[in-house]
């Protein structure tokens, strides 16, 4: 063979191995194409260019590649033929053309859609705004008053007033103080949520136990209820933040006592479902009506029967607690009759479940 057919086999073999190549590059490009978009979007739009550029590159290899095995006579000649044909040849130059309109498609189309985000995002803040306006005249208000009139008063009279009545003062401003700290900690946690950077420590935990520290917390002198545990300490170890799941399940737990009649029974406790743990606080109080149960988790919204209950609230806590939830990859939701209580649950995954959904993402990729 002469040297020039030598080139010509060595010529398709790079092409071909530049055939492979590209092939893994645009598999990689898709699968992490899939795996940023919904959490990166100017990621996903670079890996969507690069994906449509490696397209291109790997038909115009696999072209070059074809005609010059053919040229060299590893495949019929009449391949070669059909493909050196002037109309033929100009399919690399008119592959480079559709690329570069699609790229400058996906660009543009991807900028409107950054534009429309951008939109939404103002107006959800600005609702937020609105909103945190609102609650500040009313929540943040009442509690800044009651200190402002005591810390007054006691400037004011102290030498006046009796031991005991500057005590009912402090311990009345200490009150007020820690009221304002929650709420405070409260707002802080619904802008973490709504900006999708709550911070989360996870640990492996054992659901029993956390259900028996919520039920002990919420336990105090002046409780009317009666708080049962039903958690039975043999449960699979979940993969969660401590401190957070407390938070949801004491948010439960004083959701149940407050819409439910003195005397009457909770429940708190967990049961093993597949690859996760479900936790449940059970009451048998006023119950949600039917048209007010797709709003349960929303922003600032309490039942329209929360009249008939003694306690106010700023309509955050279960909004707050399915933000928290959805963080550890859970789920969160209730059953509820009219008049004969709810159920409250959510689930988390066991630390056996994370791990094996982990390794088999990393497989996948």
């Amino acid at each position: 063979m002469s040297a020039e057919h030598y080139m010509e086999v060595f010529t398709a073999i790079v092409y071909w191995a530049l055939v492979a190549c590209w092939l893994f590059i645009i598999i990689f490009y898709a699968r992490q194409y899939v795996r940023f978009k919904r959490v990166y979007p100017l990621v996903s739009t670079l890996l969507a260019v690069l994906f449509i550029d490696g397209a291109r590159t790997l038909i115009e290899n696999l072209y070059f590649g074809t005609r010059h095995t053919a040229r060299a006579g590893l495949l019929s000649h009449s391949i070669y033929v059909f493909l050196d044909q002037p109309q033929y040849v100009m399919i690399p130059k008119t592959l480079n053309l559709i690329a570069a309109l699609i790229i400058i498609a996906v660009l543009v189309r991807n900028w409107f859609d950054n534009l429309a985000r951008e939109e939404q995002k103002r107006r959800r803040v600005e609702r937020l705004r609105n909103e945190l306006i609102s609650l500040a005249s009313h929540e943040i208000r009442s509690p800044l008053t009651t200190i402002g009139g005591y810390a007054s008063t006691l400037l004011r009279e102290g030498d006046g007033l009796s031991e005991a009545t500057r005590k009912e003062f402090l311990e009345a401003i200490v009150s007020e103080s820690d009221r304002l700290k929650r709420l405070v900690a409260t707002l802080l946690d619904m802008s973490q949520i709504e900006e999708g950077r709550l911070p989360i420590h996870r640990k492996a935990l054992n659901p029993a136990e956390m259900c028996e520290e919520a039920v002990r917390s919420a336990t105090h002198p002046n409780l009317e209820h009666v708080l049962r545990l039903d958690a039975p300490p043999d449960l699979p170890q979940v993969f969660a933040d401590p401190d957070r799941i407390h938070q949801v399940l004491t948010n439960l737990i004083a959701n149940a006592i407050q819409f439910s009649p003195p005397g009457s029974e909770v429940v708190v406790g967990a049961a093993a479902t597949n690859e996760h743990v479900r936790f449940f606080v059970k009451d048998h109080g006023v119950g949600i009506p039917r048209e007010e149960q797709d709003k349960v988790f929303d922003r600032f919204h309490r039942a329209a029967n929360a009249d008939r209950v003694s306690g106010t609230g700023t309509g955050l806590g279960l909004y707050i607690s399915k933000g928290i939830v959805e963080a550890h990859g859970g789920e969160i939701g209730f059953e509820s009759e009219l008049g004969r209580g709810s159920t409250f649950f959510f689930t988390l995954p066991t630390l056996i479940g994370r791990q094996r959904a982990e390794s088999e993402s990393a497989k996948a990729e």
